[in-house]
């Protein structure tokens, strides 16, 4: 008897731990840094925004990379020799042989030098490297951009429907209060009562699916710029009025630079291919035998390659192979601009007709939903009807927003296809 009397206190401390237990676990879930929502900042604005995320961006260190190529090119092309000089020490005797005492002792350096036309093709290349490395930051700049666009738009449409399941949770728990009211008074049975809790917990469970969306869009802003703060206010942007890919675009002039690049170091392997005149300057002692005088002398010679077209031809095919491809992935880039550009029109065109449409469809549903409320409350009609024009609104009013959100998205993705920054 004792020991029964023992179990309901056993079972009201643990049900009280648990309780406790249920009620501390939200709180820290909450303050875990990372399921936190982001603070908003009324003074962060675009601009600090994407100074934040080129600080972040990974290919930062390509930009040095580039600039250190084209200073390296640029110092090579200012020297007199086309390679380093090259000190060349000799000996013979006799003395394995008849010795008779011949002996002769050559030193001296051998230098490369240019072949016409070789020095100002290697200048050329180290200007081009230069070009190359401001286009570079340009691109890099334009796609840092486009980065930063994305993650503030995601972070707007999931700003959106994190809002909407709220006010989507705040219907139901309404209509559950109606159902409540109507159950007391026996004005409606007790499945209906439970329609309206089912359809609270449903809300329930989108306002947690869609703060988890807001939480990985927070994730990726976070990544892209480093901060911890968001901009308070939606970002949008202006279309641009360039309606054509051109030559300006920071895409193609990166990749034309290159292209140009290429041809260059075709050019170039040609010359390598072919050889360098060698100019040798030396010294040399010599004596014919033991009972001569030594003879000191001073000697040049220059060696000059000729012929071999073939073998220049093959030696340099994997160069000017390399300028092909680089000039096809120009034109290549710029079709898929074009094409990413009239598929972004036509989405732009559809998105405006789905706007119209839309602004009716939810001040219909908007209609139909208040009449089955006042309808439901006054007991003439049951849940049902109230549910069918509560999920209509609701799902009306979303696609609303989000339509205009993908409209905004849209006019960055124009922008950014064009070459536009914001």
């Amino acid at each position: 008897m004792k020991r029964s009397q023992r179990h309901p206190f056993r079972n009201r401390l643990s049900l009280g731990l648990g309780l406790a237990v249920l009620l501390l676990a939200p709180g820290t879930m909450a303050e875990s840094p990372e399921h936190a929502i982001l603070q908003s900042s009324d003074s962060l604005d675009y601009a600090e925004v994407f100074r934040a995320a080129m600080e972040q961006a990974p290919e930062q260190s390509l930009g040095n990379a580039y600039r250190d190529q084209a200073s390296a090119q640029q110092h090579f092309a200012g020297d007199w020799l086309a390679n380093r000089p090259r000190a060349t020490a000799g000996y013979w005797d006799d003395q394995q042989a008849d010795n008779q005492g011949m002996r002769e002792m050559e030193a001296g350096v051998e230098m490369d030098l240019w072949r016409w036309g070789q020095r100002r093709d290697n200048a050329n290349l180290g200007d081009q490297y230069r070009q190359a490395s401001d286009s570079w930051q340009e691109y890099l700049t334009l796609k840092t951009a486009g980065l930063v666009r994305q993650s503030l738009h995601e972070l707007s449409r999931t700003d959106i429907a994190f809002a909407q399941a709220r006010r989507a949770l705040d219907d139901t728990r309404e209509l559950l209060r109606i159902s409540e009211t109507l159950h007391n008074t026996g004005s409606i049975a007790r499945s209906a009562l439970m329609q309206s809790r089912g359809l609270v917990l449903e809300a329930e469970q989108r306002l947690l699916d869609s703060e988890a969306a807001l939480v990985d869009a927070q994730r990726n802003y976070q990544i892209v710029t480093g901060l911890h703060l968001r901009p308070s206010a939606a970002f949008s942007e202006e279309r641009s009025q360039r309606q054509a890919i051109d030559s300006g675009h920071p895409l193609l002039g990166f990749l034309q630079d290159q292209a140009e690049s290429r041809q260059l170091q075709a050019q170039l392997a040609r010359h390598d291919s072919a050889g360098n005149p060698t100019l040798f300057m030396g010294m040399r002692r010599e004596r014919g035998s033991s009972g001569e005088e030594d003879i000191d002398s001073l000697g040049i010679a220059i060696t000059m390659p000729f012929g071999g077209g073939n073998y220049i031809s093959a030696k340099s095919s994997a160069a000017r192979l390399a300028a092909t491809e680089a000039e096809v992935r120009v034109i290549q880039a710029h079709r898929q601009l074009q094409q990413q550009l009239h598929e972004v029109e036509h989405q732009l065109e559809s998105t405006r007709r789905s706007l119209e449409l839309g602004r009716e469809q939810q001040a219909l549903h908007r209609q139909h939903w208040q009449m089955a409320k006042k309808a439901f409350s006054l007991g003439e009609t049951d849940i049902l009807p109230a549910i069918q024009a509560l999920q209509r609104y609701r799902e009306s009013r979303l696609r609303y927003q989000l339509t205009e959100l993908d409209q905004q998205r849209l006019v960055s993705e124009f922008n950014q296809t064009v070459g536009v920054l914001p």
